[in-house]
C-alpha cells in the first residue's frame, strides 16, 4: 500500500469514492480508523457508499454518525425484525414434493466465459479484428489532485463573495485530532497552497469545533487585491 501523507489522504477522503482506485479506498479506510472512526460506523458508511458512489467517504461517514441517520437505522432493523416474526408461521409449513432435477449443462470454460463478458458478439457486419465492443466505460482512474476536488467549491464561492460556506467537516472520537485537521485546511486556504484559491490572500479559511462534536472548515472568496 502507498505511502500517502497526511494532506494527501486528507483531499482522498474527500474526493467522491467512484474516482478512487482500489488502493485508494484501502489507504483512505485505514487512515479515517486510525483517526478514530468505528468499525461499524466504517461498515455502515462503505455500504452506503455502493449504492452512492458519486458521494466521498467524508461525506458517508458524516451522515451515518449523525443522530438522524441512526435513530432512522435503529428504526428500520425494528420494524424489519417485527416483520420477520409477523411472516414466521407458528406450525412447520409441509415440505413440498421433490421436482426432477433440471438437466445440467456442461460446465464452461472460466476463460471462454470472461471473454464473452468482454467480448459480446456484435450484429453481423459490424465486427473487426482488434474492436472490443461494451456497454459501459470503465471507471476513470485519473490521479487525485487538490484542484479537482475543491474546484466545483471555489468556483461557487467566486460567485458568493463574503459568505462563509463549510467547506469540510471532520468527524473523529477524538476531537484535538479533527480540530488539528480543520485547522490544517483552513491553513493552506489561507496560505494559497489549494491551487482553485488562489492567488494568496483572495480566500479565506477559518475552523471551528460545533456542538456536536465535529470540527469544521469555513472559507469564503474575499477577492483580489
Amino acid at each position: 500500500m502507498a505511502n500517502y501523507s497526511y494532506e494527501t489522504l486528507q483531499r482522498m477522503s474527500s474526493y467522491p469514492w467512484e474516482g478512487l482506485k482500489p488502493g485508494q479506498r484501502k489507504s483512505v479506510r485505514s487512515w479515517n480508523r486510525k483517526e478514530g472512526v468505528s468499525e461499524p460506523d466504517m461498515l455502515e458508511a462503505e455500504r452506503l457508499l455502493e449504492t452512492n458512489p458519486n458521494m466521498s467517504m467524508d461525506e458517508a461517514l458524516g451522515k451515518v454518525t449523525s443522530p438522524a441517520y441512526k435513530a432512522a437505522s435503529a428504526d428500520t432493523k425494528e420494524r424489519i425484525a417485527e416483520l420477520r416474526k409477523a411472516a414466521t408461521p407458528e406450525s412447520e409449513p409441509a415440505k413440498p414434493a421433490k421436482q426432477a432435477k433440471p438437466e445440467t449443462k456442461p460446465k464452461r470454460d472460466v476463460a471462454e466465459l470472461v471473454g464473452e463478458a468482454l467480448n459480446p458478439k456484435p450484429a453481423d457486419g459490424v465486427t473487426g479484428p482488434d474492436w472490443q465492443w461494451l456497454d459501459q466505460l470503465p471507471v476513470d482512474h485519473a490521479p487525485v489532485s487538490s484542484q479537482g476536488v475543491y474546484i466545483a467549491l471555489a468556483t461557487a464561492m467566486r460567485v458568493n463573495p463574503g459568505m462563509w460556506t463549510r467547506m469540510r467537516a471532520y468527524v473523529r472520537s477524538d476531537r484535538k485530532r479533527g480540530r488539528q485537521a480543520a485547522r490544517a485546511l483552513a491553513n493552506r486556504v489561507n496560505s494559497g497552497d489549494i491551487p482553485s484559491m488562489r492567488p494568496k490572500g483572495s480566500f479565506e479559511g477559518a475552523y471551528r469545533t460545533l456542538e456536536d462534536g465535529s470540527s469544521v472548515c469555513f472559507a469564503r472568496y474575499v477577492g483580489e487585491e
